[in-house]
């Protein structure tokens, strides 16, 4: 990642307490404070794009302020569905289920799978930062003299709302297929 945009992972492993760098120390731990580690990164993750898609739904609000403002009916249906499209996709990323580990687990989670999904994760992220941009100004900007000229700029928002949904359920069936693996043996 680059400076601006550090790997989360990195910040949650240098934010660890005593504890935690007491608990990589011990054999049967270990393991499970990694997993840990890289929950809490995805959490952190899923909240900043959720923060992103919140600000997308805000900047169409606003908008739908200004058509009705302009007494433009119109086109606030449309802008109504995209905001409700952001709405419901925000609350599934915000309160996705994560995964557990737990001390005693039945079920076992590869941490190489997990950082090769963190990695995959740069299409998820870059598509909600791609929709929060094509929500601000210039890219949707309302013509009041001209109502009829921002249709273009929706249809690009509902497309962008598309591939946003599509790259969150590629995510989605990629955590379930590698996260929830029957284990013979308890690994750490």
């Amino acid at each position: 990642m680059s400076q601006d945009n550090p790997d989360i992972r990195q910040q949650v492993d240098e934010n660890r307490g005593f504890q935690k760098k007491l608990e990589l120390l011990v054999p049967g731990l270990r393991g499970y404070r990694t997993l840990e580690d890289l929950r809490v990164a995805d959490n952190l993750l899923r909240n900043q794009v959720a923060d992103k898609l919140d600000q997308s739904k805000g900047n169409l609000e606003a908008l739908r302020k200004q058509m009705a403002t302009a007494g433009d009916y119109t086109n606030l249906t449309s802008v109504g569905s995209l905001i409700s499209q952001v709405q419901q996709i925000g609350g599934e990323v915000r309160h996705a289920a994560q995964g557990y580990s737990g001390w005693v687990a039945t079920i076992s989670i590869n941490q190489d799978k997990l950082n090769k999904l963190y990695e995959y994760d740069y299409g998820f992220v870059n598509s909600a930062f791609q929709l929060q941009s094509l929500t601000t100004s210039p890219s949707l900007v309302y013509d009041t003299t001209a109502p009829n000229s921002i249709q273009t700029s929706l249809s690009l928002v509902g497309s962008a709302i598309t591939d946003f949904k599509q790259k969150w359920v590629i995510r989605m069936e990629t955590i379930e297929n590698i996260s929830v693996q029957p284990s013979s043996e308890v690994k750490a």
